[in-house]
Parts: C-alpha cells; structure tokens; sequence
C-alpha cells in the first residue's frame, strides 16, 4: 500500500498536522513555492533518512523554529502497519522504526525505498562525472546492503590514503594502497554486473519512448582499467604515486570512474538535445525503479516533481504508460496543467502556502 498517513512538525513551510494518505496515487496541485516540492521531501527522508535536496539537516526545519519531525504510518506486503519518524532537534537527528530508534540508514531501505524523479535529474545526462556514478551507486544500495558497506569502506580507506598524501606520510601509503585495492575492486566487480543488468532494462526503454532508431548502450570504464588483481591495481599506484603526492589526494580509483551512453561510438548525452537528456534522466529513472522490483520482487515509491511539464503529450502518455508498478506514486502538477486521467480511487489536493486541502 504505502503510506497511510504523514504528520508534520516544524517541517519547512508545512502546516503543522496530520494528512490521511490512504491512495495508490496521490496529485498535488499548487502554485510554485507552496509546498508541493517538500511534501514530497518528507516521504523522500522517512524512506532514506536523509533529503534529495539538501544535507544540512537544519535547512529542514521551519523558519524561526528549533526542532523538526516528521512520522509517517505505512504498509508493506506481508507486514503490519509499521511507523517510521525522522526527528531533529538540538542539532542533531534521531530515525525511528517502529518505536525503536535505528543507526544506520540502510535499515530503511528494506521498507519503502522511494524513487524521486525531480528536475535536478538532468545532471544524470549532461552533467559531471560524479552525479551519474551517484546514480549507479544509489541504484545498487536500494536492494544491496551489501554494496552499501564495500562503498563505505573503500571511501573509509581512500579518505586515510588521502590523508598519508597530504602528510607526506610515505612508510604507510603501500599498506593502505593495498587494502584500497581490495576494496576498490569489489566496488568495481559489483559496478560492472549492475552495468550489464541495469543497462538490459534502460537500453529498450530508452528507444520505445524517445523514438531515436540508434540503440544507446551504458558503458561502464573503471578509472583503474582492466585492473583485475590487487597486484595490477598496486601498479597502477604506485605509477601515479609522485604526482598523487603532488597533489595531496589519489587520482585513480572507483571515485574516478565514468558511465557513459554511447550511441553509434560516440557520447550520446554529450550531443543530445536538452529535451534528449530531460528525457534520458527521466528513463533511468524509471529503468532503476523497474531494476529495484525484478531484483527484490518489490515495489518502489514513486515521487515525481512537476517532470512531466517538459514533455510534449504524445511523451508524457507514452512515459507515464511506462511508469513501473509502484507501492504508490505521487505527481505534482501546476494548476490548470494536463494531469491525464485520474482514477476514481485517487487522491487530489490543492497546495497553498503549505496547507493541503482535499479536492
């Protein structure tokens, strides 16, 4: 089902309260700047602990207020009615499952991990390096705790190279380079396979909905290359040992790694129109939700922020009749905006000034 209910306190510009979600799919419809975007933020923290719009937990907090929560009742398959409440307060942030407090956000990954689709989304296709391995990354933590932990170790050790860099600290840099190694080759094993899985499900995707006759296939190019031992990685290190002391940091490794689309040999999102890579976001988007149900068998939070408005209608039909099954899926929409047919058992209301009232 999904949420069933969410209560503000303190929570940007919301109306301190209680709002009944009992619907598969919920429209908000307002005007820019009253709230619509960070409804949809408070079902992003309760299901990840954290925001997709900021990491300074205070932003979260009403202006002119010392303390913020947000708790939400919901149901999963197979379970009963369970809470989950985010909590801040002097200056700092407790996460509560069921009643009982938890340390580690990736026990709420086994609940009702939400897939935010929000206009930021573009960076995916024509922007840096680093915000598409962010993508993959997240991509394989919704379902691999596992994945999780390799990821924190290797940033764990490559923050303690770094840090042997820029101390000069030259009797220890073999140590730490070697358990590097170790652990940057499990993120990469893990990357690679994700790369063939996830790109099986986005490569047809992406040509039923945009059109465009020529495949476009992910590439997956590891920073360390076709490194496949710790030895072939330390020789990799140990080449670039110098200029990394140059430096202060370690200039290769998995938080140097590329994703990248290519079509017909060459960089598709580098060449594509800005309505290509707006729609590009938009399907891995929705290749990562359906990845997340045919690895787990199930279903996703959908959050989607006002990203259909720059799509033409024949798109918009075609991408929201692609839309994976959802636990729930919530729309924002400008007023007087093409929303598509609603069903009888939806939920509509009207966003203004942070107060919601039923349609």
């Amino acid at each position: 089902m999904g949420f069933r209910s969410i209560r503000f306190h303190g929570f940007r510009n919301l109306e301190d309260g209680e709002i009944e979600l009992g619907a598969h799919d919920v429209y908000l419809i307002g005007e820019n700047g009253q709230g619509k975007t960070n409804f949809l933020e408070a079902l992003y923290l309760l299901s990840f602990g954290s925001s997709f719009r900021t990491r300074l937990d205070r932003d979260l907090v009403t202006i002119g207020r010392k303390e913020m929560t947000v708790r939400g009742r919901f149901n999963v398959p197979g379970e009963p009615e369970g809470t989950i409440s985010v909590v801040w307060k002097d200056g700092s942030k407790s996460i509560h499952l069921h009643g009982k407090r938890i340390l580690d956000r990736k026990d709420l990954l086994r609940r009702i991990p939400a897939i935010a689709f929000v206009h930021d989304d573009f960076l995916f296709a024509g922007g840096p390096p680093e915000r598409r391995r962010w993508f993959m990354d997240q991509t394989l933590s919704l379902h691999d705790p596992l994945y999780v932990d390799q990821l924190r170790r290797y940033r764990k050790l490559l923050k303690e190279r770094n840090h042997l860099l820029r101390t000069r600290n030259t009797k220890l840099l073999d140590h730490y380079g070697e358990q590097l190694a170790f652990a940057g080759l499990a993120v990469m094993e893990r990357r690679e396979s994700l790369t063939r899985e996830f790109g099986a499900i986005f490569s047809p995707l992406f040509r039923d909905v945009s059109g465009l006759d020529a495949d476009i296939v992910l590439e997956y190019r590891p920073s360390w290359g076709e490194a496949a031992t710790s030895g072939e990685v330390m020789d990799k290190l140990q080449e670039k040992r110098e200029s990394d002391l140059t430096m202060g940091n370690t200039g290769s490794g998995p938080h140097r790694d590329r994703f990248q689309f290519i079509s017909q040999s060459r960089d598709f999102a580098k060449n594509a129109s800005t309505g290509q890579q707006r729609l590009l976001s938009l399907v891995m988007r929705v290749a990562q939700a359906r990845f997340y149900s045919q690895t787990t068998g199930r279903k996703p939070l959908l959050l989607l922020d006002d990203v259909l408005l720059e799509l033409d209608p024949a798109r918009r039909r075609l991408f929201r009749d692609r839309l994976p099954e959802a636990e729930q899926i919530f729309y924002t929409f400008l007023p007087g905006e093409e929303t598509g047919r609603i069903g009888e058992d939806a939920l509509t209301f009207e966003v203004r000034k942070g107060s919601l009232y039923e349609r």
